[in-house]
Parts: structure tokens; C-alpha cells; sequence
């Protein structure tokens, strides 16, 4: 019971090893304007890797995915290896 009770409280004061305090990205925050910022001042080949980062910032931002975690945006099976783990997994 008392192991029960402190998890209980953990999760309602969100502590413990199963909280997580890592910031998620958000779309307008403080580093989305930096790397627009950035986009803006670079030559057109930086631009358009920037640009990149950016979309790829905003899409973890839109998703509620942290950054250190992957965002698969292939079309077709085979063109990402976590579709080849998802089917490892599976057998």
C-alpha cells in the first residue's frame, strides 16, 4: 500500500523517476524566431538548411514530440529504418 501511495503522489506532484521536465518545442518560442532569425540572414544555400531544421522544429512542435525522440515523415515503407524496426518487431 504505501509503495502505491507514492506513486500515487508522484504523479500528482509530478516528481519521481516517471516525470519528465524536459521543455517540449513549441512553434513560436524563443529558439523557433532565433532559427527564423538565422534563415534569414544566411546566403541562399544555408537558407535553405535552415529551413530544413525549421520544419523539422516545427513538425516535433506540432506532433508534442520532444526533439531527442524520431519523427518519421517517409510516404512509403523502406524509405526509413523505422519501418524496417517496426517489422522486426512485429515477427
Amino acid at each position: 500500500m504505501t509503495t502505491t501511495l507514492r506513486r500515487w503522489l508522484n504523479a500528482i506532484l509530478h516528481r519521481g523517476l516517471s516525470h519528465d521536465t524536459t521543455p517540449l518545442p513549441r512553434r513560436s518560442d524563443t529558439f523557433d524566431h532565433w532559427l527564423r532569425d538565422q534563415r534569414e540572414k544566411a546566403d541562399p544555400v544555408a537558407w535553405h538548411v535552415i529551413d530544413g531544421l525549421l520544419d523539422t522544429y516545427r513538425l516535433h512542435a506540432d506532433t508534442g514530440t520532444p526533439l531527442n525522440e524520431h519523427i518519421c515523415t517517409c510516404r512509403a515503407i523502406g524509405e526509413c529504418e523505422c519501418y524496417v524496426e517496426a517489422d522486426r518487431r512485429a515477427s
